[in-house]
């Protein structure tokens, strides 16, 4: 999965060639074409930390397949010594919007800067597939995932003034300041 967008975007191509070297692996290694195995290996990543751990391949259907924008080829894999260690997806979205989809690591490689990685392959994939805005959800609990999506260049949306406070509050309590926010347009409303 993948494949052919390393193969035709020079953006997604360079993303991956700087993670190979950063890495110390070849993340290039790494596309499949949604067999069994593959889902399974999906799966056994995202055990624990987005999905139980008791879940099989019909995980993937209900996790990936079945949403809205879903595309094989735009599943990404992370591999080390011959093993599945990361993974993110892109859904696309209409109105040039993309969404970064079930991000996971296992934890053995987590604290690396796979998740940033994750993340620049998530947004080269989002802008090369014609997407203006590409956007994630998460738990605020999930600590080490914000502060990669914030080094990936994600930003938090203000929906009220509720989530402007609790978007402060995180903020602060994990030592960033000055972090622009938008609107839930994906426009600029300001610094935090």
């Amino acid at each position: 999965m993948g494949k052919e967008l390393y193969e035709t975007s020079p953006i997604a191509k360079e993303y991956f060639e700087k993670a190979n070297e950063i890495l110390g692996f070849r993340i290039t290694d790494i596309m499949f074409n949604g067999s069994d195995e593959d889902k399974q290996a999906w799966v056994d990543v995202c055990k624990g930390s987005l999905i139980g751990e008791h879940n099989d391949i019909t995980a993937y259907d209900r996790c990936m397949t079945n949403e809205v924008g879903y595309d094989k080829n735009y599943v990404f894999f992370v591999m080390e010594d011959e093993k599945i260690i990361a993974t993110t997806s892109v859904l696309l979205w209409e109105n040039k919007v993309a969404s970064v989809h079930m991000v996971a690591a296992k934890p053995e490689c987590r604290g690396r800067g796979v998740g940033k990685y994750l993340a620049d392959i998530a947004n080269a994939a989002a802008y090369e597939s014609g997407c203006e805005t590409a956007t994630l959800s998460t738990d605020v609990f999930r600590i080490p995932a914000v502060k990669s999506y914030l080094r990936g260049d994600f930003r938090p949306v203000i929906l009220d003034e509720e989530s402007e406070a609790r978007w402060i509050k995180w903020l602060t309590e994990n030592n960033y300041a000055d972090i622009s926010a938008v609107d839930k347009d994906y426009q600029f409303l300001k610094v935090l």
